[in-house]
């Protein structure tokens, strides 16, 4: 399914799905970050978190579908951009396995479920770690709210500079 050139065409839906998830969650994120009330805030927050329940399935998928798979060689000019890129995958992937867990747990910690739009409650009794509550949300924030999208920036403008310059090969250059 992957040649050693490129992605298959599952790797390249499971990309462009948890990117649409990825980039909804991180929109809902910083509109309850900056929402004019608390109420407001609450109803965004309920949506990222019935949102994030398929998110959390998604990302679980796409983690464990390219570690089986593996990965393409990391495309690049020079070594820095070749390594830049190999760790930007990695860590992307990384940190949204760790979202997608750190979100539900701390819920969980404060004995509250993950409601998925009202048609079912997600609950695991985890009140008696109520003292990691306050460190996973801190992580979780601060991962959503920084580090993540730092690292989408940086992924884009290498996905940018790689099209911009592959679409600059001539056909004689190609062969």
């Amino acid at each position: 399914m992957t040649s050693t050139s490129g992605y298959s065409a599952i790797s390249i839906v499971n990309h462009w799905v948890t990117a649409l998830l990825v980039v909804a969650m991180l929109l809902l994120g910083f509109m309850a970050a900056a929402a004019p009330s608390r109420e407001v805030g609450g109803f965004i927050m309920s949506v990222h978190i019935s949102l994030g329940f398929f998110a959390f399935w998604f990302v679980l998928w796409r983690v464990a579908y390219r570690l089986y798979q593996g990965f393409p060689p990391t495309q690049g000019d020079v070594r820095w951009q070749r390594l830049l890129a190999w760790w930007v995958h990695r860590l992307m992937l990384w940190l949204l396995l760790l979202q997608v867990f750190t979100g539900p747990l701390y819920l969980f910690t404060e004995n509250e479920g993950v409601n998925v739009f009202g048609w079912f409650t997600v609950m695991i009794p985890l009140e008696s770690l109520a003292v990691i509550h306050e460190p996973v949300e801190t992580l979780h924030v601060i991962t959503g709210l920084y580090i993540i999208p730092a690292l989408i920036a940086m992924h884009f403008v290498g996905a940018v500079h790689y099209f911009w310059n592959r679409s600059k090969t001539t056909p004689t250059e190609i062969s």
